[in-house]
């Protein structure tokens, strides 16, 4: 074996190692992102669901492919190697696409955030008690939402609740929550598919070199 495939082996080797933990990243922010979302999703839009949803299927997906990449690199096998090239470039465009819209969107669904909390809040407080404990945020704007009602239990850390020791207003908890979590699944998605991209040119480079030297072992 050359100096030069010893190299792109082990590193296609290292660099899926990297996948399937960033993999493992994604689902685990789309997992946070669709518990801590629970009670949100119930009064908002359901497109707010599409990002966590394919951040888990797309890392499962990262992770499960690079795996299949790490075997492929160690064994030598042309046909794993250019299989996993193809599904590479698959999730580039997909996982692309994704960091696209979630950065697109972005600001347009966090926008959204007060009307949502605020209509849900006018419909029934009662419910809206369990994004406050989620979130430990008061009302949609705080201690001030609740002129005509007592203050609900979950605005405080403790007992007795009063607007001295009321939490802030959940508009503002909530839209930093989609701010944050959006960005981060975003900004991953960007540095795996950059990665990705030398990923599957050295797979198809160590891929030729394997298929070559097969050859001229028959003569």
């Amino acid at each position: 074996m050359g100096c030069g495939e010893f190299l792109v082996k082990y590193i296609l080797f290292f660099a899926n190692l990297v996948f399937a933990l960033a993999g493992l990243t994604l689902l685990g922010l789309g997992i946070a992102v669709q518990l801590q979302s629970t009670d949100i999703v119930q009064i908002a839009d359901y497109n707010i669901q599409i990002a966590p949803i394919t951040s888990m299927v797309v890392g499962g997906i990262v992770f499960f492919i690079a795996f299949f990449g790490c075997c492929g690199a160690i064994r030598e096998s042309n046909c794993m190697l250019v299989t996993y090239s193809i599904f590479m470039l698959l999730l580039m465009i997909i996982k692309l696409t994704l960091a696209i819209l979630i950065f697109v969107k972005l600001d347009e669904v966090v926008a959204k955030v007060p009307f949502w909390l605020n209509e849900s809040f006018k419909q029934d407080m009662v419910s809206f008690q369990a994004i406050e404990k989620t979130f430990s945020c008061c009302g949609p704007e705080g201690a001030s939402s609740y002129v005509r009602t007592p203050l609900s239990a979950t605005c405080c850390a403790t007992a007795p609740c009063t607007i001295s020791n009321a939490y802030s207003g959940c508009n503002e908890h909530v839209q930093q929550f989609f701010q944050t979590f959006g960005l981060a699944i975003g900004s991953v998605m960007i540095v795996i598919v950059s990665i990705e991209l030398v990923a599957a040119v050295f797979a198809l480079c160590l891929a030729n070199t394997v298929r070559n030297k097969s050859r001229r072992a028959r003569y």
